[in-house]
């Protein structure tokens, strides 16, 4: 049974009485029509000849096409309805009066390609004026704000083979991997125009109570081989990969605790929770260095709290330069910042010791261990170093002496590190004594991003994605893209007129 179905766009008169459209709407709505009569004509005959996958696809093939027709309808209908502005005047002066109908140009949308025709305002001295472009907001390239807005996801989250696939497969088109950093580089631009204009934003009055946690950590990017540093003999793996710095800042309500809610033996052990952070925010960069990511976490610390109020920490585990540049940035700003290093990272250090005095007796280990580490988190750290020192002596002077490099290691790690493992004083504050949320941002931004089997990065390849992969763990990639769009309208559209003839082209920045 063959079957056929017609669709009629009608117009209601103020009167109530009905009519089809006509003209230059009849036009552009004849393409979306066509489609939906087809897609309706599909539904009613063939889709019963087909199984459920079959028909998705289908459904989905026809109704992208169906969304790419009515956008372009819409550019039709602006363009048809386009009206002609007395006077274009550019921005050195120059006024376009010659006026055309009928240019036009492509966009590729999330749905697919378009054409969008509008009024070419000319003058032989210059390139065209587009007023339309502007107020459609389209770019200079071919590719739509919306088309952005995908490719800033995916690539954050994603590969780049991975994010074709997925943009070939939502809106049937290819873009290539050089079009695709090209975005990215794009995209990655006004990032930090964009957290820098958003301080000024921000209410005077933080939560009451409230520490401000900074955090800071670095993780290795593999690079292609032209951006490798000169092989070293000495080195495991010579100028393969290059630091990333990677900061975070977040806000924290204190929780008090005891030693014995960390490490003790079990039958000493409470169970206090721990303070929570929230509004975590990151930024991670390939290009900065340590002493430039440091001041970035100090200058969101300050964002949050311009009057500089609240009580400020940073952890970090151990890495001196950072210590080095978190003293420099406090002491410029006239702050008293704490700095502890991770609790975690100097358990690792007594672990090792403990294994290495204990070799055949992991309880024995662990017990010891337990005891060493409260005996930190009780602010007693030259002491412990003192006693794994004494300890490595006589055990040395056993007739079978045991390989105590270990805890050689870690005694001097708490020597030199002391003034930074303050937990008695951290806890009774209420404080984060771990840098956990560094760690997992390590590895959510950078890790699961940039360790990719096989994945090779440029300098600056990297940091527009880190730039994004930033944005979009902040859940700042909305906010963002408006940011984006402002700015674009601005710098790339009406830079082009004679500011004192926007109003009347219906320009707005």
């Amino acid at each position: 049974m063959a079957v056929s179905v017609s669709v009629t766009v009608t117009q209601r008169d103020e009167d109530g009485g009905q009519h089809p459209v006509g003209g230059e709407l009849a036009a552009a709505l004849a393409g979306p029509v066509e489609q939906f009569s087809a897609m309706l004509t599909w539904v009613a005959g063939q889709a019963a000849d087909v199984d459920q996958g079959e028909r998705e696809k289908a459904l989905a093939e026809s109704g992208r096409e169906l969304q790419r027709r009515l956008l372009e309808a819409t550019f039709a209908i602006d363009g048809a309805r386009e009206e002609r502005v007395d006077q274009v005047t550019s921005a050195v002066r120059i006024r376009h009066g010659t006026v055309e109908r009928g240019h036009d140009r492509g966009v590729v949308s999330i749905f697919g390609p378009v054409r969008a025709t509008r009024l070419a305002y000319r003058n032989r001295r210059e390139p065209n004026l587009y007023p339309a472009d502007a107020r459609w907001m389209l770019p200079d390239d071919v590719y739509s704000l919306g088309m952005r807005a995908l490719v800033a996801f995916h690539l954050a989250t994603g590969g780049y083979g991975q994010t074709q696939e997925i943009i070939r497969a939502r809106t049937g088109v290819t873009i290539g991997r050089i079009q695709l950093a090209g975005l990215a580089a794009d995209l990655a631009g006004l990032t930090g125009e964009f957290y820098a204009r958003r301080a000024l934003n921000t209410p005077e009055d933080g939560p009451p109570g409230d520490v401000l946690m900074m955090q800071a950590d670095g993780k290795g990017i593999a690079l292609r081989p032209e951006h490798r540093q000169a092989k070293r003999v000495e080195a495991a793996h010579p100028g393969i990969k290059k630091m990333a710095e990677i900061v975070a800042v977040a806000d924290v309500t204190p929780a008090v605790r005891e030693p014995e809610d960390i490490a003790a033996p079990p039958a000493r052990r409470q169970e206090h929770p721990g303070p929570l952070a929230r509004d975590k925010g990151v930024s991670a960069s390939l290009t900065d260095d340590i002493p430039a990511m440091i001041g970035a976490a100090f200058d969101e610390a300050d964002r949050r709290d311009p009057q500089r109020g609240r009580q400020r920490i940073f952890l970090v585990d151990g890495n001196k330069q950072q210590i080095t540049a978190i003293e420099a940035h406090a002491a410029a700003r006239g702050l008293k910042v704490p700095i502890l290093i991770d609790y975690l990272h100097v358990s690792g250090y007594l672990g090792k010791a403990a294994a290495a005095l204990h070799p055949h007796d992991p309880t024995a280990a662990g017990q010891w261990a337990d005891g060493q580490l409260l005996r930190v988190l009780h602010g007693r750290a030259k002491a412990v170093a003192a006693t794994l020192r004494s300890v490595a002596a006589k055990t040395r002077d056993n007739p079978h002496p045991l390989n105590l490099t270990a805890l050689d290691k870690a005694a001097t790690y708490l020597a030199n590190n002391h003034q930074h493992l303050r937990y008695d004083k951290a806890l009774a504050a209420g404080w984060p004594i771990a840098t956990g949320l560094i760690e997992g941002a390590c590895r959510y931004v950078i890790e699961d991003r940039f360790g990719i089997t096989g994945a090779r990065w440029s300098p600056d390849g990297a940091e527009d994605i880190l730039k994004l992969r930033a944005i979009v763990v902040n859940g700042d990639l909305h906010d963002y893209l408006n940011h984006y769009k402002k700015r674009y309208l601005e710098e790339h559209h009406l830079t082009r007129y004679d500011p004192t003839s926007i109003p009347d082209l219906g320009l707005t920045a």
